[in-house]
């Protein structure tokens, strides 16, 4: 054995305490200079590959370990690298060495049944279940796991614990190791000091040299590491349209090298490469090896229950498929977003076969070789039992698989067509069994290889000859076909390419790329593209169909005209599936490569409630508030990342905000609103609706926001910056500026905190502090701007930089800071509607093109172009065109339309690397690795 223990543990939460436990485990009874080396414990730093198989570096460290300590938690009980890894200890070590460390949730011990208590255990993976006849030995860390006390000196009692699961590794007891542990330390500390004294010379001759020289080395690294993050994110960017995996992976790994303005960059394609992946489930092989014969390629197979709560998979690429290891299905839980324990023991024909959940996802129908079908319990993992449709194995090759396939939604029936092995010549018959008994309800011969089978939402089964032109059914509870009614127009095809929608009442031609209405005889659309494969429908009525367009998967419309693309992978795709309410698709490569699809867009972003359908217009000066004055006073509202919210109402009757003759700002918590109407300001209630404090004259003064406090409002007049008090309306701060033209543009942050004004080819920027007031924090002169809507310059959220256009249309960004200002690299293309990333990282521009909305984005530190998002038109003409951006400081970015539509985008670097590590967990492959990062130390950039 290679090492004496493996820890192993959730990278999400427990990266600390698991180090800290290797550093004890390592340190007792290890004293160097004495040569007596420590424990050798295995703790994997990184995640696993994308495979859901264990890493061959993984299965080494296990196979080399005598003891593995599970630190145990909830998160370590549903990670499915954790749940492997016991596995795959169970399966190779047994349990006599198996050391549990508990972290959070609880382990509770039945000794009456001689297991765990599963109601009541949540720290441990069903993978241990009956695993132990008695007790294990358990330790409980669950005090350590947020806290820095971890001290491993003598009566601590992090030590204890530690000691006590290091006494089975080293053979001794508890009591032996901790005295002959304490002698040790006291021998090699007298040992320590002599070679102290002698070394502190050496060390100061050495300082000075070793200095410079370190200096040099770390220039050098990061020059290294800027190059190799700029190459990665050139990489990705390379293949967002080839192949959106490993473009997110090359992404992160840019970013995790060295954040730069590339790798940013190469971070927002790849969240639009990847915009409606909800999973990369499973990487592809990224070629295709025919070790299956001639004419064949290897098996991907998808399936989604109706319901969409259930995923399963296989693939002969996966490698636990290979000869010598069992195969199994791939069970995912779409609503839950993990993985399940798999289907052990699954097998499938060659090229692969049928796989259809019942609606609810709770049973599984497989088709295995040959001409069976396995009837599975998903939930306990079991097969419930396997009907025989024919003598398949005595079938020549090419007949050795069924034709076609369909389960009913209640579980209860399973209908497919076969050949049997009739003599003197094959026989074609269509059949159907009740799958709960396995009882054959009909069984009657029919048209070689014309028919689809498929049972509606009522669970009727419809049958399809497509070279007759007609369609039958059989009734829930009948076992008697109804006659076959033709359907007048319907092209003829000499094979069953044909897919059925859920409810029955279209058909997809695939010889033909048409859709037809079966029920009216009508055709609804073809494709010209007769590149086009499978296609599978969900049961609405006019509703989107989903296409798996050569390498692609594509969303279409009832008349067949491409709406949007989902995904893509490097190989064709050979399997497709849908849930019923059309938000989920899966679809699998011809190289392995497996992954599961939203309809919903991360770069279309969220749209927001707008129930008043407040316009542009309709907002005050801060942003935020937002009033309409009708004919018995004015409603206000604010603008939140959850959409509009009404916070009351004034007995007045105010101008539009767009006049700019009134004003009224709210509170950050919207229960009171400063009035500025006709020379005068008043404070209201606007949850009572009345008036709290007294009328006085407002002398010119324009509020602009309520600062942080909620009791001092900012504001300008002609010349002057003013903090003005709610309650006694005294100035308490006047800061002149000097002002020769009439026009000037401001904007405040987001936290209410920071102030610039652009006036007299002059940027200031004025920050509040509660016990300073407003403070002059940066100014610079500027080239002209162009001030007429007031809405040129912009704030970050947190005040971090201000950027504004010119009449140049180049923009300029100023950090606040350090008074740095830089200038785009180009002219923008857009308007002046503008907001910073909540990182800052981006300046986002909207382009009001009428072909092709979007989003630019700018890399505020150097002002140069990082791409863009093309977004769908969200109405009709310029009537969505993006009139505000509002930033806010929870990394979204909320686009508010001129005609009233709110949509909210995540665009905050951090939050795509999140976003992108959820999809693609895994490690960079290693020659990958070596070719970008080859010397250097970098980490995976996402954790388990």
């Amino acid at each position: 054995m290679e090492r004496d223990a493996f820890i192993s543990y959730s990278h999400k939460r427990d990266v600390a305490l698991a180090e800290a436990l290797q550093k004890g485990l390592h340190g007792i009874l290890r004293t160097p200079w004495l040569r007596r080396p420590g424990v050798k414990v295995f703790r994997d730093t990184t995640s696993l590959a994308a495979s859901h198989d264990l890493g061959g570096s993984i299965k080494a460290a296990l196979a080399g370990s005598r003891y593995f300590i599970y630190l145990a938690s909830p998160e370590a009980a549903a990670s499915r690298w954790v749940r492997e890894e016991i596995q795959y200890w169970r399966h190779n070590h047994g349990m006599e060495q198996f050391l549990i460390a508990l972290s959070d949730g609880n382990v509770v011990w039945d000794p009456s049944v001689g297991d765990f208590d599963w109601g009541l255990t949540n720290a441990l993976p069903l993978e241990l279940h009956g695993a132990f006849a008695t007790e294990p030995l358990w330790v409980d860390l669950r005090r350590f796991r947020d806290t820095d006390d971890r001290s491993m000196d003598p009566g601590a009692e992090f030590r204890d614990k530690v000691a006590s699961l290091a006494s089975p590794l080293h053979g001794l007891p508890k009591d032996a190791l901790d005295s002959t542990d304490l002698l040790m330390q006291r021998k090699a500390v007298r040992i320590l000091r002599g070679f102290v004294a002698a070394l502190t010379v050496l060390m100061l001759a050495a300082g000075g040299a070793g200095l410079f020289a370190w200096q040099q080395r770390g220039e050098a690294l990061t020059r290294a590491r800027t190059s190799a993050s700029q190459a990665l994110a050139a990489r990705a960017l390379d293949t967002v349209a080839k192949d959106p995996r490993k473009a997110a992976q090359f992404a992160l790994y840019a970013q995790a090298v060295k954040p730069t303005g590339e790798s940013a960059q190469a971070l927002s394609q790849a969240i639009v490469a990847n915009d409606s992946v909800a999973r990369h489930l499973q990487a592809g092989h990224e070629k295709v090896a025919n070790y299956h014969g001639v004419a064949h390629v290897n098996a991907t197979k998808v399936a989604i229950s109706r319901d969409g709560g259930m995923l399963a998979y296989y693939s002969d690429f996966d490698p636990d498929a290979a000869p010598s290891m069992a195969s199994h299905i791939h069970l995912y839980d779409i609503r839950a977003g993990k993985a399940l324990p798999h289907l052990k023991g699954g097998a499938w024909p060659q090229d692969g076969g049928g796989m259809e959940f019942s609606a609810d996802g709770r049973t599984l129908a497989v088709e295995r070789p040959y001409n069976r079908v396995d009837i599975w319990d998903v939930a306990h993992q079991k097969v419930l039992r396997t009907i025989t449709a024919s003598d398949g194995g005595a079938l020549a090759t090419a007949f050795m698989h069924l034709r076609a396939f369909a389960f009913s939604g209640d579980g209860q029936r399973l209908a497919v067509s076969f050949y049997s092995p009739d003599q003197p010549e094959y026989g074609f018959y269509v059949a159907v069994w009740d799958a709960k008994t396995g009882h054959q309800l009909t069984k009657e011969r029919a048209t070689p290889d014309t028919l689809t089978l498929g049972f509606d939402g009522s669970n009727r089964l419809l049958a399809l000859d497509t070279r007759a032109g007609t369609i039958r059914t059989l009734a829930q509870d009948s076992t008697s076909w109804s006659d076959q009614r033709k359907i007048p127009g319907l092209p003829r095809q000499e094979t069953a390419q044909a897919t059925l929608s859920a409810d029955g009442s279209k058909a997809y031609l695939g010889e033909k790329h048409e859709l037809w209405d079966l029920s009216k005889g009508r055709r609804l659309g073809g494709i010209d593209n007769k590149d086009v494969g499978m296609m599978v429908m969900h049961g609405a009525q006019g509703g989107a169909v989903y296409a798996a367009s050569g390498r692609g998967v594509g969303v279409y419309d009832a008349a067949l005209r491409r709406q949007r693309v989902l995904g893509s992978f490097t190989w064709p795709v050979s399997s497709i599936s849908v849930s019923g309410d059309s938000r989920w698709v899966a679809a699998g490569s011809q190289d392995g490569a497996v992954s599961l699809y939203s309809t919903t867009s991360f770069q279309a972003g969220v749209p927001l409630p707008n129930g008043p359908k407040l316009k542009p217009a309709d907002l005050a000066p801060d942003d935020r508030t937002a009033f309409r004055t009708g004919k018995s006073g004015t409603e206000v509202w604010t603008i939140t990342g959850e959409g509009v919210r009404r916070l009351g109402r004034v007995p007045l009757r105010l101008a539009t905000p767009s006049r700019g003759e009134d004003t009224l700002i709210a509170s950050a918590d919207g229960t009171h609103a400063v009035v500025a109407q006709e020379g005068a300001l008043s404070l209201w209630d606007l949850r009572a609706g009345r008036r709290v404090g007294r009328l006085t004259s407002s002398a010119g003064f324009e509020p602009l926001a309520f600062l942080p406090d909620g009791m001092h409002v900012l504001g300008t007049t002609k010349d002057n910056v003013q903090v003005i008090s709610t309650k006694s309306w005294d100035i308490l701060q006047s800061v002149p500026f000097p002002r020769e033209d009439i026009d000037m543009a401001v904007s405040l942050s987001a936290d209410r905190t920071t102030l610039s004004l652009v006036a007299d080819e002059k940027l200031t920027v004025w920050r509040w502090e509660p016990e300073e007031g407003l403070k002059q924090v940066q100014k610079v002169s500027i080239k002209p701007v162009w001030t007429m809507y007031g809405h040129d310059v912009v704030v970050s959220a947190k005040g971090e930089r201000v950027a504004l256009i010119n009449h140049d249309r180049l923009i300029s960004v100023l950090d606040v800071s350090t008074g740095k200002f830089v200038q785009s690299t180009s002219t923008s293309g857009g308007e002046a509607v503008l907001a910073f990333s909540s990182d800052t990282s981006f300046l986002v521009q909207a382009t009001r093109s009428e072909k092709n909305p979007g989003l630019q984005f700018w890399d505020a530190a150097t002002g140069e172009s990082r791409g863009a998002w093309t977004l769908a038109k969200q109405g009709a003409d310029r009537n969505s065109t993006i009139t505000r951006l509002l930033t806010s400081d929870d990394g979204t970015v909320t686009a508010f339309g001129m005609d009233g539509s709110l949509v909210r985008r995540t665009i905050d670097v951090t939050a795509w690397h999140d976003v992108l590590c959820n999809l693609v967990p895994d490690e960079l492959p290693k020659e990958e690795y070596d070719r970008y990062l080859g010397g250097l130390d970098v980490d995976t950039p996402c954790r388990r």
